[in-house]
């Protein structure tokens, strides 16, 4: 059941990203697609405020994490927190570099 899961996570990229590359923070730089969505609204750590924020969306068998960066055609951003693990993809808001 679980390679069904992945194929569906791999698949729903596939239509909705764009390729790019995984910059990691220490280790090799490996080719992903991504989907990046801007101006998402986030809520807060305790529930008290909302903010607009970008979000990336990545397979989790690229085993990203906080502090590796994308750089995708529309420029390069670090992974900033995680905000969802589902176990096939994994969400990340980002921050835009220079």
């Amino acid at each position: 059941m679980r390679a069904a899961f992945e194929r569906l996570a791999a698949s729903v990229l596939g239509r909705l990203g764009q390729e790019a590359m995984l910059v990691r923070a220490s280790g090799p730089s490996v080719p992903i697609r991504v989907n990046i969505e801007r101006g998402v609204e986030v809520m807060g750590q305790f529930n008290d405020a909302v903010m607009l924020r970008d979000v990336a969306t990545l397979d989790a068998r690229a085993d990203p994490k906080v502090g590796d960066q994308v750089q995708t055609p529309q420029g390069r951003f670090a992974l900033d927190g995680l905000l969802q693990n589902n176990g096939y993809t994994l969400r990340f808001t980002v921050q835009p570099l220079p």
